[in-house]
């Protein structure tokens, strides 16, 4: 619940636990990276007493000042696209459309591009998965990978309603995850990718079930809008939560529960998993009642916390 914040679930553990307990001897956290960031942020410090202990501040303090704090940067980025907007207009005046924007046709020069495109990005690509698609959206994609393990980080936000309950789905987003690429969940208007050449990639959708024209976007104004755009989605789109197909041999549950927790805990309602999972909405709900008599948990956020702890699900991005 503290991911808008700022907080990783890891670090949003460490926090919960020292918000329960007395001051903790710096001995105890030594070399803890999530304790690393909530100093960082203001929500524990260090107080020197024999031995020196770390205290959390009043989180009604602490964590309203970093609200306020995720406001004001929220409130910059918007004021940042409206000067990306106006010199884009200015910057457009003077320049030829050519060397702006690049339009493609084509399976095959599309393809081309988009393959040229990730291969050019330097440290990151970010996007928007979203329908129609070209290929089979479940396959692998052998490029992203190969971009993966050189270094590339690779942020996708795919499109809950149009890509995250296809069939199958849900498996393919898992492999890319233990893959290393960060996916969230969320809503998004349109197919989008923007890398660090910096250039940006936008299909239009010609037709109903393919697209066969695109964008490619080289001017550093309109990309910098984008990746701008990209951000704002990013902050309100929820981690995608993944499953752990090897959890501890003691309370393991089953698939169908892993399978379940992963859509809750993406922020899918009963009826969304009800469809994805081919169940009544009456039997989803009977799952996670009974997951939650299992984890001791008064409510479905508390079930995905102690699943979180107890090893049943992995979460990254």
């Amino acid at each position: 619940m503290l991911e808008s914040l700022g907080l990783n679930r890891e670090e949003q553990a460490l926090y919960e636990e020292l918000v329960s307990r007395p001051p903790v001897r710096a001995t105890e956290l030594a070399g803890s990276s999530a304790l690393a960031k909530l100093v960082d942020l203001d929500l524990v410090t260090l107080i020197n007493t024999d031995p020196p202990r770390y205290v959390v501040l009043p989180p009604d303090t602490a964590l309203d000042v970093l609200a306020r704090r995720r406001e004001r940067e929220l409130a910059d980025a918007r004021r940042k696209m409206v000067e990306l907007t106006v010199r884009f207009h200015g910057s457009t005046a003077r320049r030829e459309p050519a060397d702006l924007v690049e339009v493609l046709h084509g399976d095959q020069e599309i393809a081309q591009t988009m393959s040229r495109l990730l291969l050019g990005a330097r440290n990151e690509v970010c996007g928007w998965d979203a329908p129609p698609y070209r290929d089979d959206p479940n396959q692998v994609n052998q490029l992203e990978i190969d971009q993966l393990k050189r270094g590339v980080s690779f942020r996708v936000i795919y499109d809950r309603r149009g890509s995250v309950d296809r069939p199958g789905r849900l498996a393919a987003l898992i492999q890319g995850i233990a893959d290393g690429e960060q996916a969230r969940v969320g809503d998004v208007p349109m197919k989008l990718i923007v890398t660090d050449a910096p250039m940006a990639f936008v299909p239009f959708d010609v037709h109903a079930t393919r697209h066969e024209t695109a964008l490619l976007i080289h001017d550093p104004v309109m990309v910098e809008g984008l990746a701008a755009l990209f951000e704002l989605y990013w902050r309100k789109a929820v981690p995608l939560a993944t499953y752990d197909p090897q959890p501890p041999a003691t309370d393991r549950p089953t698939a169908a529960e892993r399978e379940l927790l992963a859509l809750l805990m993406s922020g899918f309602t009963d009826n969304e998993m009800a469809v994805h999972l081919g169940w009544s909405e009456r039997t989803v709900r009977k799952h996670i009642d009974g997951m939650r008599h299992r984890l001791n948990a008064d409510t479905r956020f508390e079930a995905g916390y102690q699943a979180v702890l107890r090893g049943w699900l992995g979460h990254r991005g």
